[in-house]
């Protein structure tokens, strides 16, 4: 009788090996491996930096300039080594599958070499049926990991790639490897970043099920077309499904010959999938297994989203171009974030800063994640919580900054595999919303010529849409990001990368869709301690006064902690007063940081520039670069590598509300609009107050409003409140329950009158109150690193009273509530 497919991963009793000056000796360090202490234990999976560290080895490259000291690790090759025992085979084969190796590695086993190994985005497959000792009996696997430093500087280019493609464009490695990523100089990864695992099968497998949906106009049914790849059915074979609901209630049931590859399903009234910001991401479960002389030899779980997603490349009203997704016939405003590597150190998965960071983001109200081509690939634990969490993936291939070496083909042949295996392990996650060929690969060509590649353009305009046609044609592509229009980065055509901090571009006020936009700040400075020294963080001489043009305010400690070029990326700063100490320049920065963000995201919401009729949208997309960092740094981040959020996550997360009031101030107007991204209409009075600082109400102005789903409306004009004092008052509109506030003009001109606040403990969280205008309300939790609030650093109107939510950690805490013209109060949960 068969047997059913077994999979045992290697965890255990794994040590790792500087090797010296010379060739790999295998017989001997088969013969050795794990003995002596030249040998040091790894728990697994591990990359040589984290084993390393966690013996002490390397000082933290996370703290000051310890990244210098660690700079030979990548710099020589190592040797990892795993003693296991064979377990009963029955009549079958032996796999072993590499799920992540970091990137030039070779395989032995048992003394003998069994696969060399060369991109760290495939998962490679080993059949080792005959090569395992006998049942019980212990084997040897050595993984010999060449340096990547080395192997990149032995490339030898042809003369036409010298200045066209760099040498780590040879390597499939994550292009943020060779980036300081905060670092100076670089930390480099390499090693065994993901399981490795024993695949025992009997005589008939599955090796791919394939989910392809149907949806039929009005929704009423659907239907599952069901590809399934198998190796080894005979004719007795048979396949037995079964599709349960959202519940876990089977609601359909069913065999299939694994010969014909296939089966379809009918689904009546399906509970479709939608993005957590405009319904419940429902997911169905289908169960498949291959059953061959009596038994069942192997079985396969899917999780289906019913859903159907379309692209329109133009309305269809007016015919001017757009870039918009409609989801189950709706049209959907996307909002969200790239999320970058979670490690710089290592491209090990961490699930708890991952299930953090997802969190958050659906926290925000994100229903968009971007995952870029110059990072690296998340786990599959990433793509199910984005399942069931409803949150949209933007999918990138592994590409990113210019030419690939398109002419050698066996670089060609790896890329393809490796984007086959991309489309094959992610096309039957309803979280995909499009496949995106890869990361500013056009950007900087000559814009006469469209933009193209000297060098490259093989892998990007062949290679991957062959074969996403191939495996995945009802989804989207994009080739690029950004890509359209007679810039590559163009803000009128295709996704825009807003680069305004740097230059100025036609149109960008409102483009059609923003797949990138930022501005750098630093996380607080309890977090800035934790890898800027203190004798460097604030030095006694340092005066942050602006004394001469392109000069950065920060400290230069701040500045090796940065990006290069980061203080060009700062938001306008010009409104609020000098600094005195790392408080004051984190607040200032951060402020900047999530006002601009704010004025962005409102006015591409409203979809029209300011000014313009509000006869429909022409933005329908915003994503901020990035969510989180990769390595304790000052960048352009919502959420700091200690996975606290900034002060711009808290803007941002207001200007992504369902719905949203906002000011539109143009030279000779100031109008309020109302902007609905929810599900149903929105009926309400509109009420708009010009307000002294002191709580004095200077005039009013209301309206009627109706605003459909996915619909902005210039609602209300405020010249009816006649002349505004600029320095002492400011405007405050209300919809039920909605309500903005509005400032003309810059922080540091303002006259504030002292404000007294209140705060007490309610159920729900901390209610805080204020008789008169409080400038940004700050929440801060004593001695914990990353608290989250319902929301933080808000201004309150006079005689307002919020309760604001404690998300993170709940209770037990002390709570300093301060406001920038107000004392400090505290309270205890």
């Amino acid at each position: 009788m068969a047997d059913v497919r077994r999979q045992h991963i290697l965890s255990d009793n794994w040590f790792i090996r500087q090797l010296d000056e010379g060739s790999l000796d295998v017989a001997a360090w088969t013969r050795l491996a794990g003995r002596g202490p030249e040998w040091l234990a790894a728990r697994m999976p591990a990359q040589v930096h984290d084993v390393l560290l966690e013996h002490g080895r390397i000082p933290d490259p996370r703290i000051g300039e310890n990244a210098a000291e660690c700079a030979w690790v990548a710099e020589t090759d190592w040797v990892y080594a795993c003693r296991f025992a064979t377990p009963d085979l029955a009549e079958g084969q032996a796999m072993l599958r590499f799920r992540g190796l970091d990137t030039l590695c070779t395989a032995y086993l048992n003394g003998e070499r069994i696969g060399a190994f060369d991109n760290q985005f495939r998962e490679w497959v080993v059949d080792v049926t005959g090569r395992l000792a006998s049942t019980g009996q212990q084997n040897v696997l050595l993984v010999h990991v060449a340096s990547p430093l080395r192997a990149m500087e032995a490339v030898q280019q042809p003369t036409t790639h010298v200045s066209v493609v760099p040498k780590w464009k040879y390597l499939r490695k994550s292009l943020l490897d060779w980036a300081p990523s905060g670092a100076r100089p670089r930390v480099t990864p390499l090693g065994i970043f993901d399981d490795v695992i024993l695949d025992l099968v009997d005589t008939a497998w599955l090796d791919d099920v394939w989910v392809r949906v149907d949806l039929e106009p009005g929704h009423e049914r659907a239907n599952l077309w069901v590809q399934v790849e198998s190796q080894g059915a005979g004719s007795d074979a048979v396949l037995r499904w079964t599709l349960s609901d959202p519940l876990g209630q089977a609601v359909a049931q069913g065999e299939g010959d694994p010969i014909e590859g296939g089966f379809s399903v009918d689904v009546r009234r399906p509970l479709l999938w939608w993005p957590h910001t405009h319904g419940r991401p429902n997911l169905y479960t289908l169960l498949v297994e291959l059953e061959q002389e009596g038994a069942v030899t192997d079985q396969r779980s899917v999780c289906v989203g019913i859903r159907e997603v379309q692209f329109e490349g133009h309305d269809i009203d007016t015919g001017e171009t757009r870039f918009r997704f409609s989801i189950n016939g709706r049209p959907i405003w996307l909002q969200g974030a790239g999320l970058a590597p979670l490690e710089a150190m290592t491209h090990c998965w961490r699930p708890e800063r991952a299930q953090r960071l997802v969190a958050l983001a659906e926290g925000a109200g994100m229903n968009l994640l971007r995952i870029r081509g110059d990072g690296d690939l998340p786990s599959d634990a990433f793509y199910d919580a984005c399942d069931r969490q409803g949150i949209l993936v933007w999918q990138e291939f592994m590409f990113a900054n210019g030419a690939y070496p398109d002419s050698d083909r066996a670089f060609v042949d790896n890329v393809r595999a490796e984007v086959e295996g991309i489309v094959r392990r992610l096309r039957n996650h309803p979280c995909i919303l499009l496949w995106v060929g890869g990361h500013e690969n056009y950007v900087g060509h000559d814009p006469v010529q469209g933009g193209t590649l000297p060098i490259g353009r093989r892998i990007l305009e062949e290679v991957v849409p062959e074969v996403c046609e191939w495996l995945d044609p009802e989804r989207t592509r994009h080739p690029n990001s950004p890509y359209g229009g007679r810039d590559p980065n163009w803000p009128l055509e295709g996704d825009w990368h807003d680069d305004s901090a740097r230059i100025f571009s036609h149109g960008s006020s409102v483009p059609l869709f923003v797949s990138e936009t930022g501005r750098v700040s630093a996380p607080a400075v309890h977090h800035l301690r934790r890898f800027v020294e203190e004798d460097v963080l604030w030095p006694a001489d340092h005066n942050a006064a602006q004394r001469a043009p392109g000069g950065a305010l920060w400290p230069p400690a701040w500045g090796s902690h940065a990006a290069e070029g980061a203080w060009e990326a700062i938001g306008a700063i010009e409104g609020y007063a000098e600094p005195t100490g790392p408080e004051d320049l984190v607040r200032m920065l951060g402020t900047a940081h999530g006002a601009y963000l704010q004025e962005r995201i409102e006015r591409q919401r409203r979809g029209v520039p300011d000014g313009s009729p509000d006869r429909g949208r022409r933005c329908w997309g915003n994503m901020v670069w990035r969510l989180n960092d990769p390595w304790p740094a000052i960048s352009s981040s919502l959420v700091d590598y200690y996975l606290e959020p900034k002060i711009a996550y808290y803007y941002v997360r207001r200007a992504y509300a369902p719905v949203l009031l906002s000011f539109e101030h143009t030279n000779d107007a100031l109008n309020v609009w109302v902007v609905n991204d929810s599900d149903e209409p929105v009926r309400g009075r509109l009420v708009v107050r010009r307000v002294g600082f002191d709580g004095t109400t200077k005039g009013e102005v209301a309206t009627e409003v109706q605003v459909g789903p996915a619909e902005s409306r210039r609602a209300l004009s405020t010249e009816g409140l006649g002349p505004i004092d600029r320095r002492r008052e400011f405007l405050e509109a209300r919809m039920g329950v909605l309500e903005a506030t509005y400032l003309l003009s810059g922080e540091r001109y303002l006259v504030l009158p002292p404000a007294q606040l209140g705060v007490r403990a309610v159920q729900g969280g901390i209610e805080v109150s204020t008789n008169v205008f409080a400038r940004q309300v700050c929440l801060e939790m004593e001695g914990v690193s990353g608290g989250v609030f319902g929301d933080n650093y808000f201004d309150l109107p006079p005689r307002g009273r919020r309760t604001i939510a404690v998300i993170d950690p709940a209770g037990g805490r002390s709570v300093t509530v301060r406001c920038l013209n107000g004392e400090e109060r505290h309270i205890v949960l």
